[in-house]
């Protein structure tokens, strides 16, 4: 008998009212029951809430849980004179070894499902299956291939219950590197918008321009990304036709450079800078540009952080030493307007 209250205990720590279903009675597969679906209901509850009532479903939880295991312990642990039999009911409502794993089993089975409804009813709102994202995934392939004559491939859809709304990361077939972001509506069919798909293509091209510059000016030291808007709907490629075309256009660019910076070097940087700054109209097209500069020790310029820039321009949390950032360039037209801030 020892062994079967061990037994029973120690599945009823593993699943509330388990315990229960070992011993098998009908009011303890009953009680058991009772537990295991308010456990699913006190899931169901956290999910539907945020989780904001999870202080008070969490000792609610606990304590269901608690119950579960008291009771086969008191079970195997009652005595009374006034029931003789009750130890000779208790021998042979465990004797059968098959029956026992067919109550344990379906027991098992009822809080597995107990905690599977609470949690799928529960979080369902907040969620979408598989299929729903399958059918957003689709419309916007199909309306990236519409929109620029070429194949696209939909990599993740992300569900914001909080606005209906998908966030989706897709790129073209044959440029699997150029990874970019749009969005869609809970619609039906979906409503796809917000892609920067030429943003990112236009500002690849310019930080292709940039370099033979930067070689000149910052040769072995500057790595370059850049990002491009325009006010216009016209699909155009060629970053460098946007000179031409009707619309405002801007331009950001952030240039990580490998160099030590001191109070001996800090006036000649500024110089630098503004040759920087007087020449980069003769790669952009004409607009405003954002121009951010992030200077780091020359020590951290190594061959496997050089292969990652050229790939995406993350530093991973190493801090720089001092940044420069003026959101329009064309207000700069000397060293004095030029402010390189330490940040050590």
């Amino acid at each position: 008998m020892r062994k079967h209250q061990w037994i029973a205990t120690l599945l009823s720590l593993i699943c509330t009212g388990l315990g229960m279903f070992y011993i098998g009675t009908p009011g303890m597969m009953i009680g058991g029951t009772l537990l295991m679906a308010l456990q699913g209901a006190a899931l169901f509850i956290f999910f539907m809430t945020l989780g904001f009532l999870g202080m008070l479903i969490g000792p609610i939880a606990i304590g269901l849980h608690i119950i579960g295991l008291i009771i086969p312990v008191i079970y195997f642990n009652y005595r009374s004179p006034k029931k003789p039999m009750f130890d000779e009911k208790r021998r042979r409502q465990l004797s059968s070894p098959w029956k026992i794993i067919v109550r344990t089993v379906i027991g098992l089975a009822l809080f597995a499902g107990a905690v599977y409804a609470g949690y799928t009813s529960g979080s369902a709102p907040f969620m979408k299956t598989a299929a729903e994202k399958r059918v957003v995934q689709e419309a916007a392939e199909s309306y990236l291939e519409q929109k620029y004559n070429e194949p696209f491939k939909v990599t993740d859809v992300d569900y914001t219950w909080a606005t209906s709304s998908y966030q989706l990361r897709a790129h073209p077939e044959q440029e699997p590197e150029l990874v970019f972001t749009l969005s869609s509506n809970d619609s039906s069919p979906p409503t796809i918008s917000n892609d920067i798909y030429l943003n990112l293509l236009w500002g690849q091209q310019l930080r292709d321009q940039l370099k033979p510059l930067l070689a000149e000016l910052y040769p072995d030291q500057a790595f370059a990304d850049a990002y491009v808007n325009a006010d216009f709907d016209t699909v155009e490629r060629d970053y460098n036709q946007l000179a031409i075309a009707d619309g405002n256009v801007s331009q950001n660019i952030r240039l990580i450079v490998f160099a030590d910076l001191t109070a001996n070097n800090l006036a000649q940087e500024k110089e630098r800078v503004l040759e920087l700054i007087r020449r980069l109209p003769s790669v952009t097209v004409p607009g405003e540009t954002d121009l951010h500069i992030e200077y780091y020790g020359a020590d951290l310029k190594t061959p496997d952080r050089v292969k990652k820039l050229e790939q995406d321009l993350d530093m991973n949390g190493k801090q720089s030493t001092h940044i420069f950032r003026e959101f329009d360039i064309s207000k700069i037209t000397s060293t004095d307007d030029i402010e390189i801030r330490g940040l050590e």
